[in-house]
């Protein structure tokens, strides 16, 4: 029950934060508010996290203690196994004895012996006294295989109790296991649900906080802010005051990412699973990525470790024709960007990786193009480029011009 709350409070939260599924653009003022409400979820997901791991290492400590009676049965059954043993040891060796002692050899199961031995008596006193013994021997022997046939049926029945139990407690083993398994889980997904929140909260606050230092409004969109930068840029070109190269682009068109090459893997079914984007390649290992159409630099993650999947990735934030996207350009070598900068189609964003040896779900120099509808800092949502970019030859299919 708390997995489905904690993704439903998480899901609830992705799409007022992530989706852009009103007519209007959130304004900045309005994304720093939904920073935060990823920032509540993150302090709730943590509670949860605490509490299920609470409850999971009780659960771990009870299935041991079950594992630990459980082997102590198994000890205890053995030991009752081996007093079973002896003692039916012992019935026949009493019972070899008493026969032995009373002249019941293995010759004769009739009472001839027996009647031989009183009869054998010497006076009326002396018989007496051998039908005495006779009978005292015999029935001290009756009680005492009576007592171990008793002690061998009360081990018997402790046995059958033992194994009964034994059983239960294996079952209720398995069902703390299930538990265990259970909530483990649980935690994986609230843990991987408190990075994304964590990690969308400090994105999103970084890049609000990039565009208020470039005298963008908290009651400002980023298309506005984004807009009035550009004209800002086009002024100052104009005026001969503009050093930061090609003058800003409307975003009305698309472009590739990269100046010439193929389509070499589409977006959709392959060799068993989905690829996510489309794969562009042919300019060569280090060559330059571009941004697909103007826009502002959302997010850029940097591998945990070398050979990690995707290399350096950049996240952009677009306005194409009133509609939002975001583009992302996995498997980069290196970023040329900065997050809350502004981009054209001629910005170089990176340059192109793809080695195995440097990015460990990639096996030759390519870029792999995401979109998303909506502002999006994460994976989450991926849909087909060609939908803002109809223009994408097929695949295998070469182009040789943005």
């Amino acid at each position: 029950m708390k997995k489905i709350i904690c993704m439903l409070a998480v899901l609830c939260i992705s799409i007022s934060v992530v989706f852009n599924v009103s007519a209007a653009e959130k304004t900045l003022r309005q994304l720093k508010a939904d920073a935060e409400a990823n920032r509540e979820a993150y302090a709730k997901a943590k509670n949860d996290k605490a509490m299920t791991e609470e409850e999971r290492d009780k659960t771990t400590a009870e299935k041991q203690q079950v594992q630990a009676e459980i082997s102590s049965i198994q000890e205890e059954t053995k030991k009752i196994e081996q007093q079973i043993i002896k003692l039916q040891e012992n019935i026949k060796k009493k019972d070899k004895q008493m026969k032995d002692i009373m002249g019941f050899v293995q010759v004769s199961n009739s009472e001839s012996n027996y009647m031989e031995y009183i009869f054998g008596a010497t006076d009326f006193t002396d018989f007496i006294y051998r039908i005495s013994v006779a009978e005292q021997l015999n029935d001290y022997n009756d009680k005492l295989i009576d007592s171990y046939n008793n002690d061998v049926k009360n081990l018997d029945e402790k046995q059958k109790q033992l194994s009964i139990k034994q059983q239960d407690l294996v079952k209720k083993e398995q069902e703390l296991s299930v538990l265990e398994a259970k909530l483990n889980d649980d935690i994986e997904a609230i843990s991987e649900g408190m990075l994304s929140k964590e990690e969308e909260y400090r994105t999103q606050i970084s890049l609000i906080n990039n565009l208020t230092k470039k005298e963008c409004s908290l009651d400002e969109t980023m298309s506005s802010c984004q807009s009035r930068i550009d004209q800002k840029a086009r002024q100052a070109m104009q005026s001969g005051g503009y050093s930061g190269g090609a003058a800003p682009v409307s975003s009305s068109g698309t472009y590739m990412p990269i100046a010439y090459g193929y389509v070499t893997s589409d977006y959709g079914p392959r060799s068993g699973e989905f690829h996510t984007g489309i794969d562009f390649s042919g300019t060569g290992y280090g060559s330059n990525v571009y941004s697909v159409a103007s826009g502002v630099v959302v997010n850029i993650t940097y591998p945990a470790y070398r050979g990690a999947c995707g290399n350096h990735i950049v996240y952009v934030y677009h306005n194409i024709n009133g509609v939002q996207y975001t583009t992302s350009y996995w498997h980069l070598i290196n970023t040329s960007v900065s997050i809350g900068q502004v981009v054209t189609p001629n910005t170089v964003i990176g340059h192109m990786g793809g080695l195995n040896s440097e990015d460990n779900c990639a096996f030759g120099a390519h870029v792999h193009l995401n979109l998303f509808r909506g502002l999006h800092t994460n994976n989450s949502g991926r849909i087909n480029p060609r939908i803002m970019m109809p223009q994408i030859p097929g695949e295998w299919s070469y182009f040789s011009s943005r």
